[in-house]
């Protein structure tokens, strides 16, 4: 069964550092140009400027780095309540609390991206 269980613990860590490069690629490619409807017909490509490429890396980071960061917590929340949920069944309610407050740390780094993105 612990084989079991790492191999899964190991595929939400994988999962989270794809979302974390695809984030960060997205960033990336967002960041080369802008294009601007200046009219149905005619389109201009705008080089963005350094603020704006900061800002996008910025949210990026954020994104990506909570997003990893709530993947470890919870890694680690699960390997414990596994063990205790074994000896002391009744704890269930706190661990269910733990993991929520393992994925908020991603939620939170979500919210600070889009007011980053916000002010570009």
């Amino acid at each position: 069964m612990p084989i079991f269980r790492n191999k899964i613990l190991a595929l939400f860590l994988l999962v989270n550092i794809a979302i974390a490069c695809t984030s960060l690629i997205v960033f990336a490619n967002a960041i080369s140009e802008k294009v601007i409807m200046k009219s149905p017909q005619q389109e201009v490509v705008k080089r963005l400027e350094e603020a704006e490429a900061i800002a996008l890396i910025a949210a990026a980071v954020a994104v990506a780095g909570s997003t990893l960061a709530s993947g470890i917590a919870l890694s680690a929340v699960a390997k414990a309540g596994f063990a205790a949920y074994v000896e002391r069944p009744d704890v269930k309610t706190w661990l269910l609390i733990l993991g929520g407050l393992a994925e908020g740390i991603a939620i939170y780094g979500l919210l600070l991206g889009i007011m980053i993105l916000g002010k570009i």
